[in-house]
């Protein structure tokens, strides 16, 4: 039976000893793989994550999923059929319920025992513990999250920014800091401009620490924040491409289709201004390109993701298994020339 967390959750969000409290307290359950839904296909090609050398499954999960998902179990069960079907590339934060994604995934790491065989892209910056990109708030959110992740390194560290009280001088020295202790291996960009960019290559020539990898929101709804000067940037300096919100709050899921289906949350808000003559073209064409390949619409908006030049992993958030099979088949799924052009054109 699925156990849900317990008081100790409390200690945890706190900053308590152990800082993995919830999740090393509960039972694990013996991972089930008889399911009926059937899984994409294991011949998946791994890809290159920028020059890192990294090589990282073409679809990632991030932790805000888990760290709202009902029970322990079911956060379990998202991980353990990711990784059943090939996913390595796991997206945390200390910004997901004050670390609690975090304290999920290590967790389950030292129990299965398989941190040698994930890559952690640590999110830093955003953490209402410590916010910022500042030297102090920076290292205290590394030590943080590496407590509750249970490990002593993360493969890459991505700084939320940009911070503007912080030179991204000083912010690069102290990652510089962080790799050198070894509890970082590669750094990565979110939220920062292509001019941030360039600035941070002319100071990795002097010798702080390169950028490898950027995430930014970017789907069939919101193509102008990366399809512009940040694609010319991100081109020209290799980096590894992480697509956030690729499904659009759900929009591109299917989940809603007028006013009514929208509800008071944060996510609703989002998807509002989805509801109009574009947003609707663009999930006719969906439809039907889905219909055409037996897959659902999520599917193929990963999959025209993923054709994207530049594109290493979309990062998505789950809070069920049966999500996870829908979603990683997409990386099983190739769209035509014509799908591709029609999709581009009706989301314009």
């Amino acid at each position: 039976m699925a156990q849900p967390y317990p008081v100790r959750a409390r200690e945890h969000v706190n900053g308590g000893a152990t800082g993995v409290g919830p999740v090393f307290d509960a039972s694990v359950a013996r991972a089930d793989y008889d399911v009926a839904a059937t899984a994409p296909l294991s011949i998946v090609a791994p890809r290159r994550l920028g020059e890192t050398g990294l090589a990282v499954y073409p679809l990632a999960l991030g932790t805000a999923g888990l760290a709202g998902a009902d029970d322990i179990g079911a956060a379990q069960a998202v991980l353990d059929r990711y990784a059943h079907l090939g996913g390595n590339l796991l997206v945390t934060s200390d910004a997901h319920a004050r670390g609690l994604g975090n304290a999920i995934v290590g967790g389950w790491m030292h129990r299965r025992d398989i941190r040698g065989s994930l890559v952690i892209d640590l999110h830093v910056g955003k953490g209402e513990e410590s916010p910022g990109l500042g030297q102090v708030n920076l290292v205290r959110a590394v030590e943080s999250a590496l407590r509750r992740l249970a490990t002593d390194h993360v493969d890459i560290l991505t700084l939320e920014g940009p911070d503007p009280h912080v030179a991204l001088s000083d912010t690069l020295a102290t990652v510089e800091w962080l790799i050198d202790a070894g509890k970082a291996r590669f750094v990565g960009f979110s939220g920062f401009s292509a001019e941030s960019l360039m600035e941070a290559r002319v100071l990795s020539s002097f010798g702080l620490p390169k950028v490898s990898a950027i995430g930014v929101r970017y789907s069939l709804m919101d193509r102008t924040a990366f399809e512009g000067d940040l694609r010319i940037v991100s081109a020209a300096q290799s980096l590894g491409v992480l697509p956030t919100h690729p499904l659009a709050h759900g929009y591109l899921a299917g989940a809603y289709r007028s006013r009514s289906d929208l509800n008071a949350s944060a996510r609703g808000a989002g998807v509002a201004g989805y509801l109009r003559r574009r947003g609707h073209r663009v999930l006719g064409v969906l439809d039907r390109v889905a219909a055409e390949h037996g897959r659902s619409t999520a599917t193929i908006a990963i999959a025209w993701l993923l054709a994207k030049r530049g594109v290493v992993a979309p990062v998505v958030n789950v809070r069920s298994a049966a999500e996870v099979d829908d979603l990683m088949a997409a990386c099983s799924v190739s769209l035509s020339r014509s799908h591709m052009l029609e999709l581009d054109r009706v989301s314009e």
